[in-house]
């Protein structure tokens, strides 16, 4: 389904034989196919309708999302989640996605950063897709590409549940019922097109609203087309939390993307280079 942008039909085709080669048996939400205005691909209700069928259907164990873009904040007041807290599904996606999985983990319930159906993925990426969505046993250490290991910007070790998205939506939630909270917690991150100063801004934000407090470590993944200068910022801007943080790590807007279960315990090995999921995301 499309909860956000709208999406070009040669994206929808991927998705589809996507699907098919998971051996997925796939619907199309009637809206996903839609336009309108220039930023969404359907009206509110239209969205908030196919998102609230699939997660009210018991015949449906996953919803995907195809892409992101803006929108998903504009139907979560209205979007009843008792039903899918009752009887968990997966939700799988990033990007403006994350408004979503913050509510899903508002009220309890695993959901999945990771790449959308129609987008254009790795090997990497579709291993992980597997380890994670389709084995229930812990994924334990995600694949790292040997030609781009991870940059490591405060040492150390930590442990907690994860929790995490896109920094400008991470930032747009401040001050919701499902604002970002990360005491005890490992934090990742990854953004798209923002410059040093609006990055700068999104995470400050955080910091003051009390979001950061207790955080337990933090992953940053890919800063796809954030100009130079990026790796410096976030380590400035990490250095007074007092925990390991890596960076570069493969998710984002690239074709290297993990899954990553928000609500599931990981292990961040900042001088290793490394992030483990210690528990299953799926039963």
């Amino acid at each position: 389904m499309a909860p956000a942008g709208p999406v070009a039909e040669d994206r929808i085709e991927v998705a589809l034989h996507r699907c098919a080669g998971l051996g997925l048996d796939v619907r199309l939400a009637p809206a996903a196919r839609g336009r309108h205005g220039t930023y969404l691909a359907a009206p509110d209700d239209a969205r908030l309708a196919d998102l609230q069928a699939a997660f009210d259907d018991p015949d449906v164990d996953a919803v995907w999302a195809l892409r992101g873009g803006y929108g998903t904040m504009r139907v979560l007041a209205r979007l009843d989640l008792s039903g899918v807290a009752a009887a968990p599904k997966a939700f799988i996606g990033f990007s403006d996605n994350t408004a979503l999985h913050l509510a899903l983990h508002a009220r309890g319930v695993v959901s999945y950063h990771g790449p959308n159906a129609g987008s254009d993925v790795t090997e990497l990426t579709e291993t992980c897709l597997h380890r994670v969505l389709f084995r229930a046993e812990p994924a334990g250490l995600l694949p790292v590409p040997a030609d781009r290991p991870a940059r490591v910007l405060h040492g150390g070790t930590a442990e907690g549940t994860l929790i995490g998205g896109n920094l400008a939506l991470l930032a747009a939630m401040a001050g919701t019922p499902a604002a970002l909270g990360t005491d005890g917690r490992i934090l990742f991150v990854e953004d798209v097109g923002e410059t040093a100063y609006r990055l700068d801004r999104a995470w400050t934000q955080l910091a003051l609203s009390g979001a950061l407090d207790g955080v337990a470590g933090v992953a940053f993944g890919r800063f796809t087309d954030c100009g130079e200068g990026v790796m410096d910022l976030l380590a400035e801007l990490t250095a007074p939390l007092g925990v390991p943080v890596l960076a570069d790590l493969p998710f984002g807007h690239e074709p290297d993307n993990w899954t990553l279960p928000l609500g599931v315990r990981g292990r961040l090995a900042a001088d290793a280079g490394t992030l483990s999921l210690l528990e299953p995301g799926v039963s």
